[in-house]
């Protein structure tokens, strides 16, 4: 029995020393392989300096753009669309750069104007607008995974995040050089310790999730979940790499080790968030802003597999060796009092942009594509958080990288570059379905059409308030907390809302300034697909379900802004026609008139018993046009 017993245990362990060749044989291949694929990435690669293409028909063209976008369609029997009406353009365009729709004066004026130089004038309007950072600061949020609470179990709420946001909407409308927005962000505090905005742009170190009310190796393991959330958002924000995979173990695609990672972990494992007062808005005025607390350097370990209960040695601070031409040391970038006594922070951020020796036209790659994808629903590179192996190839690789180098010549300014697609015919062209061409490219992947898009969740909210006249347009300030039902909040993951909120003009304001609360998010924007700010978010969801409608149609702010709406226009038009009335609506829904057959179905509809004008306002507020944009 003894000696059976044995026999058993002997073949149990040879089949367990088996399985652990083998499949550190496999782990071997498989990352030999992953790295062999990885040094042909193409985003990783050197921007090349691509001739604009010349096209036999070039008519459409209005920039080297859209010769880009022809010479991918030669030779497919595509051709694109015409320019869409000026009436659709200025809304396009509004709610693009503002996330507003058009007055019936703007789009008068717009289409009334002959000039040659009237559309250029229209993007330098609203580009010079204090909304435009309400809307691109909208954008950067997602991506910075911005929240206003810790998160998870506790989810104990930040009362200074909103001035993370506020700095983000400042810099976006002073057109600050995306470059040094970046630097701001991951070491504003060093670059530039008495400069409020650049202080206060460390909130992206602090604005993701943070476990609480741990102690001991939990509190330590929390820690390092924290660096985890600091790390993989600095990859995917700036980079569009998915660093944070090689946390346990080498990236099983990308040219990314387990030491690289834990070497830009040693950047931030000295600090910590915190609060400071700086003067913002007011001169004088001061308030308590989140930011980011450096320190100095300390004892950087790697953690086997990851667990805090595993340290190796230490590996000290470094950047990505894939994009950076010392092998990752950042001793070119530090200066002398920072290689003494900082984190080397500073050095990170000058790696990020640096286009000679750092990661800098990876960076302008990735932001030119989260302009595009916004300016047209999905970028030249789909998915914009991953520029890695599993991620997908650009569609038109030459375009964006004629885009990155021109956001480059031009000192990073991203206005600039939003002037440069938004004047192509590309983006200017209607939205007109053909069968014969949806055919040969039923995804639109040539851009011979343009795509209508639904509005965000918080750009509908917008509308609605400012269709009925109730929008609060007040600029930055700590965010506010609208009505939610009770039924919402009590099935919430916390109860930490207030249940007797009355809305009125201090919650009227844009969705941007609306608390975000990780465990429970507005059921409005949830029910939009906004995201929950766990991580980084490139692309959100986008999905069409009937509780959509249902929020639109029973939802009481809906109904309430609906009967504003109606009261507003009947203290301006008095008693008037009914049919002045139905097109004072359309004109504020819409951004245009009303058809003869819309004003007859309106005119019915108000003749029967019980409907009155606030019933046609709340109907316009459901409308597929009312929340999309062609």
């Amino acid at each position: 029995m003894k000696t059976l017993i044995k026999n058993e245990i002997q073949k149990l362990r040879s089949f367990v020393f088996f399985l652990i060749v083998t499949s550190s044989q496999f782990i071997a291949i498989s990352s030999s392989e992953s790295s062999e694929k990885a040094t042909d990435l193409w985003s990783l690669k050197r921007i090349s300096d691509h001739v604009v293409p010349s096209v036999e028909d070039d008519s459409w063209a209005r920039n080297p753009i859209d010769l880009f976008i022809l010479d991918k369609m030669n030779g497919k029997e595509l051709h694109p669309n015409k320019l869409a009406d000026k009436s659709k353009l200025i809304r396009r365009v509004s709610f693009d750069l503002v996330g507003l729709a058009p007055s019936r004066d703007e789009v008068n004026d717009f289409v009334s104007d002959d000039s040659p130089d009237s559309y250029d004038k229209l993007l330098s309007r609203l580009l010079s607008s204090p909304h435009y950072g309400e809307r691109w600061g909208r954008h950067w949020l997602d991506v910075a995974r911005f929240g206003e609470s810790h998160g998870y179990e506790s989810d104990n709420e930040r009362p200074h995040a909103w001035t993370y946001r506020d700095a983000v909407i400042r810099a976006l409308n002073m057109d600050l050089p995306f470059d040094q927005f970046v630097k701001l962000q991951v070491a504003g505090d060093i670059i530039s310790p008495k400069d409020s905005l650049a202080v206060s742009l460390t909130g992206f170190l602090s604005a993701g999730s943070t476990v609480t009310n741990v102690d001991g190796v939990d509190r330590e393991k929390a820690n390092y979940d924290k660096m985890d959330d600091i790390v993989s958002a600095t990859g995917s924000a700036f980079l569009g790499l998915t660093v944070g995979c090689a946390r346990c173990h080498n990236h099983k695609y990308d040219p990314i080790s387990q030491e690289d990672y834990y070497k830009m972990v040693g950047f931030f494992l000295p600090g910590r968030e915190g609060d400071r007062e700086l003067e913002i808005g007011e001169p004088g005025s001061k308030v308590k802003a989140m930011v980011w607390n450096g320190g100095k350097k300390k004892k950087n370990p790697l953690l086997q597999r990851g667990d805090v209960e595993q340290k190796g040695d230490d590996v000290g601070i470094g950047v990505l060796t894939a994009l950076s031409a010392d092998n990752g040391d950042v001793k070119s970038w530090l200066s002398e009092s920072d290689q003494n006594n900082g984190d080397g922070r500073q050095a990170l951020a000058h790696w990020l942009t640096d286009t000679e020796k750092g990661s800098g036209e990876l960076l302008a790659r990735v932001i030119v594509n989260r302009l595009w994808q916004h300016h047209f629903g999905e970028g030249l590179v789909k998915t914009s958080n991953n520029f890695g192996q599993v991620g997908d190839r650009p569609t038109h690789p030459e375009l964006l990288d004629w885009l990155s180098k021109e956001l480059i010549k031009s000192q990073w300014k991203i206005k600039t570059i939003h002037k440069l697609i938004m004047n192509s015919s590309t983006y200017m062209q209607s939205v007109a379905w053909d069968k014969k061409r949806h055919n040969i490219d039923p995804e639109n992947k040539l851009y011979w059409r343009r795509e209508a898009r639904r509005l965000e969740g918080e750009i509908i909210r917008d509308s609605i308030m400012n269709t009925a006249g109730t929008l609060n347009k007040k600029l930055y300030g700590p965010s506010v907390k609208p009505w939610v039902s009770k039924d919402a909040i009590n099935t919430g993951s916390t109860n930490k809302w207030p249940v007797n909120v009355k809305d009125g003009p201090n919650t009227w304001r844009r969705s941007i300034y609306v608390f975000m609360r990780r465990s429970m998010r507005v059921p409005f924007f949830e029910v939009f697909d906004v995201p929950d700010a766990m991580q980084s978010r490139g692309v959100r969801e986008l999905t069409t379900v009937p509780t959509q409608a249902l929020m639109l149609l029973n939802n009481e702010f809906v109904r309430s802004q609906a009967s504003h709406f109606a009261s507003s226009i009947k203290n301006k038009l008095g008693d008037q026609d009914i049919s002045k009335l139905i097109n004072e609506a359309y004109w504020r829904a819409l951004s245009r008139a009303p058809t003869e057959l819309e004003i007859t179905a309106s005119i019915e509809l108000l003749a029967k018993d019980g409907q009155t004008l606030d019933n046609l306002c709340h109907v316009l507020f459901t409308l597929n046009e009312f929340c999309y944009v062609d």
